[in-house]
């Protein structure tokens, strides 16, 4: 325990550094850039640039994450520095911003690839290729106006509250850095002080479940939230609230955490954020945001109700909130045991909303999860109607990559059902379009499938191909391909020049 203690508090000494060095670049930079409000993020598009090094790429400003740069792993991959040059510049017309290199990592996960491809033609055809997170982003002032579409940061020790008064409606002070999230004072339940936190990615404003139940609203229509405590300007009403259980990560003692606001929220106002001054300045642009198909949706799904999650896809059809309603649907479906085919119409009803390049994409996202979980032999026939689908689209999908991944577990699950001739053919369609790292997997996979067809000496060639040192393939694959060798070596004849040939390798 006393060590895990050590470990901990060099890692935040290490994170303190980081972000003072952050920090301090920050200073003597900032500016107005246009932003605009995209796929639930907000964005920004500049250059990329150092002294041997430029790209003109498009930014996700993402207030709350907490990596302060994070690249897709390609672009990282070309960033190259000039010699002693220690910062990449992030350049547009009137705004500068100087990232220390030793801030910049590689993003995890698919965010960047697929939010370019999903909006291609909004981004006209210029690639999102960072995140831009809190460690950057705290230095400043922080302003949005998205009805100007203009993002501003200006240093923190150039604006007060007292300046926000003379330019905004409410200024809402005493705004605190908790960890490495900000929170917003609010109130609600007749003044009870209450906080939000501030951030700038996803849609949906969400409401602690836990204290909407004992406030008697489970749906989320708390009519009495107010920024600032004690009350400075209403919220209730501006948005519709998602109610959902709060995991709260933050060491704030006496403190009720009552929002996580999204941009569905902020998007009705020009605002103003700087914790180190703490404040949050408001001017309200909009009437109000509130939308009853959010609300509809909101309350049935908090409830997990899926009579009224049917009920509100029927109503709006084509809702926002249609495919996220389809895949909660979809879950609540596998833990009813569901038949397939309600499950495959469950899917329809977010595929009818889901644009003709992201349906493969759209389908796979059901068929993938299935696959990985312990239900994927209970529920094979399920995958396997989940893949055939998706590959309905493939030929139009924005994602072609996809098309090696779903063969491969589709047919896996196909041998699963003893259907071989169909695996077969299936692995086979992979080795012809797909990646060559992945040439090991396929190799493997078509044994098993000449093995289930009993054509041994193609099985055996197959594993062989599998096992192979040149070949690549996960250690799992390389040791079932063996496993394969073995099993099919005594079915061979014994002057097979597979053998023979085996014996002169080795």
């Amino acid at each position: 325990m006393f060590s895990a203690q050590i470990v901990v508090a060099r890692w935040l000494l290490v994170l303190v550094a980081v972000t003072s060095t952050i920090a301090a670049s920050a200073q003597n930079s900032g500016g107005q850039i246009e932003a605009k409000s995209l796929g639930d993020s907000v964005l920004i598009r500049a250059t990329l640039q150092t002294e041997t090094f430029q790209k003109e790429t498009h930014l996700v400003i993402d207030y709350a994450a907490p990596e302060a740069f994070a690249m897709h792993r390609n672009v990282l991959g070309s960033l190259a520095f000039g010699e002693g040059e220690e910062t990449l510049k992030v350049l547009a017309d009137g705004f500068r911003l100087e990232v220390p290199r030793d801030a910049v990592s590689m993003a995890t996960g698919p965010f960047l690839e697929d939010f370019t491809a999903r909006h291609s033609n909004d981004l006209e055809n210029v690639d999102v290729s960072v995140i831009m997170g809190w460690p950057v982003l705290q230095s400043f002032a922080f302003g949005l106006d998205f009805e100007a579409e203009v993002l501003t940061l200006t240093p923190a020790a150039d604006a007060d509250a007292e300046e926000a008064r003379e330019d905004f409606f409410a200024v809402v002070e005493e705004v605190r850095v908790v960890g490495n999230q900000v929170h917003v004072p609010v109130s609600y339940d007749g003044g009870k002080a209450a906080s939000m936190t501030f951030g700038t990615a996803g849609y949906h404003t969400y409401l602690n479940q836990e204290i909407a139940e004992a406030l008697g609203k489970p749906a989320g229509d708390v009519d009495d939230i107010a920024f600032g405590a004690p009350p400075a300007l209403g919220l209730s009403g501006m948005v519709a609230l998602f109610p959902q259980p709060f995991e709260d990560p933050q060491e704030d003692p006496g403190t009720d955490w009552l929002l996580r606001p999204g941009l569905g929220l902020w998007s009705a106002y020009r605002l103003e954020i700087n914790p180190t001054a703490g404040y949050l300045a408001l001017m309200p642009q909009k009437d109000s945001n509130y939308s009853e198909a959010d609300a509809e949706f909101y309350a049935a799904a908090a409830a997990e109700d899926m009579d009224a999650l049917r009920a509100y896809a029927k109503r709006w059809p084509e809702d926002r909130n249609i495919e996220e309603a389809a895949g909660l649907m979809f879950g609540l479906g596998l833990e009813a045991g569901m038949p397939d085919e309600a499950q495959m119409r469950t899917v329809a009803i977010g595929l009818s909303v889901t644009p003709e390049p992201r349906k493969t994409h759209y389908v796979s996202s059901f068929a993938f999860p299935l696959f990985n979980s312990d239900r994927k032999d209970e529920r094979a026939e399920l995958v396997i109607a989940l893949c055939e689908e998706a590959l309905a689209y493939i030929g139009r999908s924005d994602r072609p990559s996809l098309r090696q991944n779903i063969q491969l577990m589709l047919g896996d699950r196909y041998l699963h059902a003893g259907r071989a001739h169909d695996a077969w053919r299936t692995f086979l369609s992979a080795a012809f379009y797909g990646d060559p790292r992945l040439d090991g997997v396929v190799r493997h996979e078509l044994g098993r499938a000449y093995e289930a067809l009993g054509r041994n000496r193609r099985a055996y060639s197959s594993y062989q191909r599998a096992a192979s040192e040149l070949t690549p393939a996960p250690p799992a694959i390389k040791e079932s391909a063996l496993e394969g060798l073995e099993r099919i070596r005594p079915l061979l004849d014994p002057d097979d020049p597979l053998l023979a040939r085996e014996s002169s390798d080795g």
